[in-house]
């Protein structure tokens, strides 16, 4: 399953697929991604590669947080977000 969401300032009623929802709280292994979204693949190695080295796993939960798009792609910023699971 995939959601898109867009951060609002004030709760709201649901309509049609359209609903309020919360990311869920806990620790995330966080990495900012600059540059095209074609290269995602290798932040999300990354973030892979650490959560190896450290012992940690996913919780399964993981979003995308994108900046503003700039004109030259390569200073775009993409926060990828994996909730960890509790140790």
């Amino acid at each position: 399953m995939c959601d898109f969401g867009v951060e609002v300032t004030r709760r709201f009623e649901t309509a049609g697929e359209v609903y309020a929802t919360e990311t869920p709280e806990g620790e995330a292994a966080v990495a900012v991604h600059r540059g095209g979204y074609d290269r995602m693949n290798e932040t999300y190695d990354a973030v892979k590669q650490w959560m190896t080295a450290n012992q940690r796993e996913s919780a399964g939960y993981s979003w995308e947080i994108y900046g503003d798009p700039t004109p030259d792609p390569g200073d775009t910023e993409t926060m990828l977000v994996h909730l960890l699971r509790l140790r």
